[in-house]
Order: structure tokens, then sequence, then C-alpha cells
């Protein structure tokens, strides 16, 4: 007779020796729920938990536990949400037993840790805030630290800037960037830092800020649900500044529209982070009194529609992963933005690169789409007005320029024996501090190599089917690269790729055979100015004879 699932875990968790089974589990909707007492030595009292376990256990659903131990009082201890759940995370076992032993042992670990010994964490974790709507609508205000010092009772405007509408979960949803802020006079204070590409966008909106120093939260994690909460932290001349606020906004008809307030306060590591709530205009939470026969406003009981809030600046966006600053801060051109150059423009971009200039004659076709770093949407376009648009909605960050490609090819090649004109493009090469060079143009290589210069320079390139990839650097680009190309690799150059039409041939190779060759190599260089090793030129080779193979080999 096969033995109930109920029973299973009923009989299971009787066999734990600090675990008393209070009412017995009960299938409540898609829960089987009960309630426990946890006692053991060291514990003064016993704690009381209703445990409600969903289908999926032992299995996690969306990588969240399937086993909840709720207990409201624990609200003033470490990782308790709102709804008195015990934030465990714990080991993975696909076995019912085993995973409930693993999770009640979790549960009492997390007694002795956070309930008896009230030890504290080492890193920050920012208040739970729920996420409301507004109108059937979600938004999300990003913002960046700022170069200002914000002191207790600053309030003002912010300015904003629309990025753009979407669905978040069920819900649509509209995003804004925090452009500046300014003070209640109209004077700029300080500016979020984002690239020209976002700060130029003309779409303007505004909010309200002010900075009130703490943490506006209860035991220290939950945000304040209610404007009454906030009674002792706003002034009353904050508050008859939204007073006037409002009647503004009601005076341009803009009443019903919503009006993000940004309440700020310090964060560990001397950073400042901005939870903003949603007003109506219309309905701001306040109100006049009249005392001593004066009116007076006050703030108004009500719930708080929180907005989704993130700081996104520069050491957060990138903090997962970036390149050595010795590449990511430097001013870098990139020649030729075809299969190779679009890849290394990404990578360096996703990499946390800062400033970037593109240099390239050529149009963005339908067949570059398969393996370089377009769109097929874009249609017809200039390479590098679209690489600099995609690179824009990357990284909010980065600098992207376009490099004159007519003045860089006469400059380069028509007027070099000119010495005035050659000196002229060493001073513009050498106004970078790392050039790649992925053209596979012969003649501009060579050029390259009788300059006089002080900067770095990348030369990349693959050879047909992807077989190889050699990277040079300057000086010792042409002779090198020449040299492997017609004496050292075994290139195929009958089975090239040949279109209908009046085309050069070009090399055959998918993106993942293009991408692979340069991430592997970036990876490389990146490491060569991490830790200031040699940079000197490697070839990496493919072989795929028995099983794929990468070797790299330095010269």
């Amino acid at each position: 007779m096969r033995v109930s699932r109920k029973n299973i875990i009923t009989k299971c968790i009787e066999g734990l020796s600090f675990v008393n089974l209070v009412s017995s589990f009960e299938q409540v909707d898609i829960f089987l729920k009960g309630k426990i007492e946890i006692a053991f030595d060291g514990l003064d009292t016993p704690l009381l938990f209703t445990v409600e376990i969903l289908p999926q256990y032992p299995f996690k659903s969306y990588n969240e536990e399937t086993i909840k131990f709720i207990n409201q009082d624990l609200l003033a201890y470490k990782h308790v949400m709102g709804n008195g759940t015990i934030c465990i995370h714990t080991s993975h076992s696909i076995h019912l037993k085993e995973k409930l032993n693993i999770d009640f042992n979790s549960l009492k670990n997390w007694i002795v840790k956070y309930y008896i010994n009230k030890e504290e964490d080492n890193h920050y974790e920012h208040l739970i805030v729920p996420q409301h709507c507004f109108k059937n609508n979600k938004y999300t205000f990003t913002f960046t630290n700022v170069d200002y010092e914000f002191k207790k009772h600053d309030y003002g405007f912010v300015n904003l800037k629309f990025l753009n509408n979407g669905v978040l979960g069920d819900m649509s949803v509209t995003n804004f960037l925090t452009d500046s802020f300014v003070n209640s006079s109209g004077k700029e204070l300080a500016s979020c830092k984002w690239s020209l590409f976002y700060k130029s966008n003309p779409q303007k909106y505004h909010g309200i800020y002010i900075f009130v120093e703490s943490p506006p939260a209860f035991h220290d994690r939950f945000v304040l649900l209610n404007w009454e909460n906030f009674v002792d932290v706003f002034k009353l001349d904050f508050l008859k500044f939204l007073h006037h606020c409002e009647k503004d906004y009601i005076n341009k008809k803009l009443k019903g529209q919503v009006i993000p307030l940004y309440i700020g306060y310090n964060i560990p590591n001397s950073e400042i982070h901005w939870q903003v709530a949603l007003l109506e205009v219309g309905k701001f939470p306040i109100e006049g009194v009249k005392e001593h026969k004066k009116w007076i406003t006050e703030l108004t009981h009500g719930q708080i529609t929180w907005a989704i809030s993130h700081n996104v600046s520069y050491s957060y966006f990138f903090g997962r992963g970036a390149f050595s600053e010795n590449i990511t801060k430097k001013k870098i051109l990139i020649i030729g933005i075809g299969a190779i150059g679009s890849i290394v423009a990404r990578t360096l971009v996703k990499s946390g690169s800062l400033k970037i200039d593109l240099c390239d004659y050529d149009i963005k076709e339908p067949e570059n789409v398969c393996r370089a770093e377009f769109q097929f949407a874009n249609g017809l376009t200039d390479k590098v007005d679209e690489l600099k648009s995609l690179l824009s909605l990357t990284s909010p960050f980065v600098e992207v320029r376009s490099v004159n490609q007519i003045y860089f090819e006469s400059i380069s090649k028509a007027l070099f024996n000119d010495p005035n004109a050659r000196k002229e493009l060493e001073e513009f090469i050498n106004s970078y501090d790392t050039i790649f060079d992925c053209t596979t143009d012969n003649d501009l290589m060579h050029v390259i190599n009788q300059l006089k210069l002080s900067c770095d320079v990348i030369n990349l390139s693959i050879t047909n089917k992807a077989q190889e990839l050699v990277c040079a650097f300057y000086p010792n680009i042409y002779g090198f690269v020449t040299h492997q190309f017609e004496k050292v690799l075994k290139q195929d150059t009958e089975d090239m790729y040949n279109p209908t039409g009046c085309w050069s041939p070009t090399f055959k190779a998918s993106y993942n055979d293009i991408n692979l060759l340069v991430q592997y190599a970036l990876k490389h260089i990146n490491l060569l100015y991490q830790k200031d090793l040699p940079k000197n030129n490697f070839v990496i080779e493919t072989g795929s004879e028995i099983a794929f193979k990468l070797k790299l080999k330095e010269f």
C-alpha cells in the first residue's frame, strides 16, 4: 500500500528531536499546512511556526524554497520577510525525507544565529519595499551616485528622462532615468552620470525630492507603508513646498497625473539610496489645518504607493565583471567594424569601456547581420551609425563617437608621403590610448607600422573558415601579420565566399566561429593589461580532427 505524501512528511517531522507537531498537516488550497513548535537547549522559549509546503517540494520554484516557516512575531529579526516567512536558502536534494531534514535544520540554524545570538550580516541589504502600481501601471526610476553631499531636510525638484514603456510581469511599466537634482529655486545641485546619448534625450519630466538621512523603515528593514509614519520626518517647510507644488500642478491642468517623490537616505559606503513614492496630483497626502488662527499643512493618513528604484551607478552596472581599468578607462578607436570589429566593440562596452570611437566606410547590409553585431530591423544603414546606437543602448555610460572616414582614408593613404599630413595622422592616432585595427587592410597596416606612435595598436585578423586568429601589437604588426598569412598559416584561399554580383571574396565563418576566437583573444589581451605583462604577438589555432581544440601561441 502506497504511503501518502502527507504521512511521509508528518512521520519525518515527528522524527526530528527539536520539532513538536502542534497541529496536523492538512491540504489548504495548494499547500500542505500545519503548525510546529521548535525547542532545543539554548532556546529559552519554544517558537511556534506555521509551515506551508507547496506541491513542487522538494524542488525549488523560480529558485525559491517551496517550504515556508512563518511567524509574524519575528519581524524584528534578520532575514524575515514582511509576512513573517523566515528567509532561508538551503542545500539541494531531490529526496523528500532528506530535504525535510535539511530545511528544518536550516530553520534551527537561523534561530541560533539570528534569534538567539542576534548576529549582524557584513553586507548591506536594501529595504524590503512592496511593488505597487498606479492606475494599473508600474513605474521604475534609475539613478546613479552623484557628486553632491545632501543635508538632512534638503528638498527640491528632480529632473527625469523618459526611458521607455514595457511589460513587467503581468503589468505595463514606465521606466525613467534620473537626470539631475535642483533646489527649490531651480539651481542644479547634482547630475547623474549618464552618457550624452541619454542626457540629450529631449523628453523631460520631473519629480520632487527630500533627503531624510535615515532609512524610512521599521525594524530597520521594512519600508514605511503609511504617510502618517512620516509625521516626525517631514518638516513644516517641506509640507508647505508640497502644497505649493500641487497647486501649481493643478493650475497646469495636471490633476490625476503621477508625480514621483524621491526620499533619500544614507546607506553604507557613503552612498545615498533614493526610494520613490508615487503622488497623484489632486490627492497629495496633505491637508490644511487651522492652528492658532493660522492655516498649516499636515500629513494625512493613507497608504504609500511605492515605485521601483535602482541605483545603477557604474560600479553596480559592471559589478559582476569588467575588464581591467587599463582598458576600460582608456580612449579607444576601433577601425573597421565588420564581423571582428563589431564584436570587439560590443564586448568592450559590455566589459565597462567608457570612450570608444568608430571608423568604417561601409554600409551594413542584410548579409552582414548573420555574423556581426548588427540588426536586420534597422535596414540598410551606415555601419558606424547603427553600431553607435546599439552600443549606447547597451551601456548608459559609454560615449561613442564616429571618425570622419573620408578624412582618415585620405590622410592615412593619399597624403601619407606628405610630411605635414603624416605628422597630423600621428597626432590624430596618438590622441587615443588604444587602437584596434580590425580592417584586414594590409595597406593601412603598413602605414600604421611606419608611424611614430606612443599609443597601443592591436591588429586582429582571422583566416578563412576561422581556422586561426592572428593578433599583432605595434610596432611589430605588418611584418608579423603578412609573414603569418603568406608563409606560416595554411589558409584555404580557394574556398572563399563569392556571392552573386561584383563583390570581393570574403572569408567563410559563422558568428560562433568568429566570436569564439575574438573572445579568446580579448580575454588574453585583458590579462596582459591587467597584469602588465609583455604584449607579445600571438596566434590562436583551432583543430577539429578528433574534438575541437584551441591553442594560443605567443611569439
